[in-house]
């Protein structure tokens, strides 16, 4: 049947073609066969178009002469075909800016941060004239536009997990997170943390004490020789005679698990200048979700420090600069500015 106007057709459609030059068959005829109309036939024909010898022949002094004609190949113009398809769509939006292809190279394989954080950094600081969204910057990584990354630079994906409500079988060891204040769980106000420990390899005993704020994401790591609760209390003690008097300011809650680590309340509350420094909330049984900003930015360590470090090895000046790495990451929550930026404003507003 014949059909109106012109259209690109299939590969299977060019070896009928050809078979029905072959047969003989009128173009318009062919047209028909094929569901086409004929200006797609002559299209067709110009684009498969090749010479080739039909016959030779002897003239009168003996010399070879060769008669030429054109045929039709469905292997030409299907090459033909795609290799113009390829010229479609929109132009790369980095052009030849390669400052940008470095710079981007640059922070996610040596700086390891995520291709969405430096696309946000980028427009954020408006370091360069090329600006491309997240999509667009994983679109060209998978068509190894940036040779330098691959994917081993990027970081996992996480599947979304559907947490089921948890039932406590034994009382908290202190104040339960039931208790704690509804501001805190919304975020509103400035000063309320989060702390864990991230443990190192199997059978050793040095860990890193992690305190994360739960409005500006803002990261306080700490190496600790072991995870006695003694251990713990002793390091937050260290904690508030940075801070001196602003601490009981600054370190308004802090909500932990149920590890034994945690397990003196009094001694975590108990403030070294007399009196109480802080609120400890515990955290229900196997509900992680409960600090779920400390569980995330502990990834971010993990990124550094990755599961079956021996944390007895890495020295108190490298445990820093994970930390101002973290402090550092530009987060989309805030805009791609960094943890350390909002912390600033925060803390110089108390």
């Amino acid at each position: 049947m014949k059909q109106k106007g012109t259209k690109n057709i299939t590969f299977t459609q060019r070896l009928q073609l050809e078979a029905l030059l072959k047969a003989g068959l009128h173009k318009k005829r062919i047209a028909e066969q094929l569901g086409v109309c004929l200006a797609t036939v002559y299209n067709e024909l110009k684009r498969g178009e090749y010479t080739y010898k039909r016959y030779s022949y002897t003239d009168w002094l003996g010399e070879s002469h060769y008669k030429f004609a054109t045929g039709y190949s469905p292997n030409i113009a299907e090459d033909k075909y795609r290799l113009n398809m390829t010229a479609h769509g929109a132009p790369l939006k980095i052009g030849n800016d390669y400052e940008f292809v470095r710079y981007v190279e640059k922070r996610v394989c040596v700086d390891k941060l995520s291709p969405a954080a430096v696309c946000g950094e980028i427009k954020r600081d408006k370091l360069f004239r090329t600006v491309i969204s997240k999509t667009t910057m994983y679109r060209y990584i998978a068509q190894g536009l940036f040779m330098g990354i691959s994917s081993e630079h990027l970081p996992f994906g996480q599947r979304k997990t559907h947490y089921r409500k948890t039932v406590a079988k034994r009382p908290p060891k202190g104040t339960s997170i039931e208790r704690r204040p509804a501001d805190i769980l919304s975020r509103d106000s400035f000063g309320h943390w989060e702390m864990d420990c991230v443990v190192g390899k199997q059978n050793t005993r040095n860990v890193l004490l992690v305190l994360t704020e739960r409005l500006t994401r803002y990261e306080i790591i700490m190496k600790m020789p072991d995870r006695k609760m003694a251990t713990v209390v002793q390091f937050v003690d260290k904690l508030e005679r940075r801070y001196g008097r602003k601490f009981r300011t600054l370190f308004k809650s802090i909500t932990v698990d149920n590890g034994s680590e945690f397990a003196d309340f009094a001694g975590l509350e108990r403030s070294v200048y007399g009196g109480r420094r802080t609120a400890v909330f515990y955290c229900h049984p196997y509900a992680s979700c409960e600090r779920g900003s400390n569980e995330r930015i502990n990834r971010d360590i993990r990124r550094l420090l990755p599961k079956g470090t021996d944390f007895s090895k890495v020295s108190e000046k490298r445990v820093q600069k994970v930390m101002q790495w973290v402090n550092a990451y530009p987060r989309e929550i805030f805009g791609f500015a960094t943890s350390a930026e909002v912390f600033a404003r925060e803390f110089a507003a108390l």
